[in-house]
């Protein structure tokens, strides 16, 4: 039996229920620790693009870590320009979304064997990005094998490239580009599946914009996104799950 897909006031309800959302510090500093060996480790095809100075030796602690936070990520969507930006941007995005863990780094590694990979993630971007762009024209580029779609980069990253560079929300959302995950789809009692069509991104995003309108004080959207992805005991990164 499917599930019952929850109303905004039943949304907010039960976030009015739980006590108080994230704040918007606590927001901006949600942060996962990474391993740039576990990228190197795989970065050893002759069809990869040269490797990012993200995964450079700079700046690692002394387990070979460095550490990113959603800060970090909003300042780096600010800056591309390129298609070099656009991979340097999706390993960050990549490596706050697995963490520690290398199995799935394996998987963020796929995207970037196809020889356009970082001209496909800069018209993604650009979709959200550009003059007149939209959280729902970058899902469509993403989604869309003639624009932006690369084989191994589903919704529950490439909404996280979109959120990023779309830059900081303002409390009430007014449409800004959100992280949809299978996490965060079945606490609004959507179907546990990989893939959304752009349409149903676009009733997402209004969704949590609703349920920003019946809260008091009004949230930034992504306070509520992260309030229904949030788990106490995810240490491991904002993976897909």
């Amino acid at each position: 039996m499917g599930r019952t897909r929850k109303t905004a006031k039943e949304i907010a309800e039960l976030l009015s229920d739980g006590g108080e959302l994230p704040s918007e510090e606590e927001v901006r500093s949600q942060g996962f620790a990474f391993y740039p060996r576990h990228w190197l480790a795989k970065w050893n095809k002759s069809d990869m693009p040269p490797v990012p100075q993200i995964l450079g030796s700079e700046g690692l602690d002394a387990r070979g870590r460095k550490w990113l936070t959603r800060e970090d990520l909003f300042s780096m969507g600010q800056q591309i320009a390129t298609p070099a930006n656009a991979i340097e941007f999706y390993v960050a995005v990549c490596s706050w979304g697995v963490g520690n863990k290398a199995r799935d780094v394996y998987r963020r590694v796929v995207p970037l064997a196809s020889p356009d990979a970082g001209e496909r993630l800069l018209k993604g971007i650009t979709a959200v990005q550009r003059a007149g762009g939209s959280a729902t024209a970058g899902y469509q580029a993403f989604s869309d094998p003639a624009v932006a779609y690369l084989k191994g980069l589903g919704p529950a990253f490439f909404t996280k490239l979109l959120y990023f560079a779309a830059g900081e929300p303002a409390a009430g959302g007014d449409g800004h580009a959100l992280i949809l995950d299978r996490k965060v789809a079945k606490s609004i009692g959507w179907p546990a599946k990989t893939w959304w069509t752009a349409q149903e991104y676009q009733d997402y995003i209004v969704l949590i914009d609703e349920i920003c309108g019946l809260l008091d004080p009004t949230p930034r959207p992504d306070c509520v996104e992260y309030a229904l992805f949030k788990d106490p005991s995810s240490t491991a990164g904002r993976g897909a799950v």
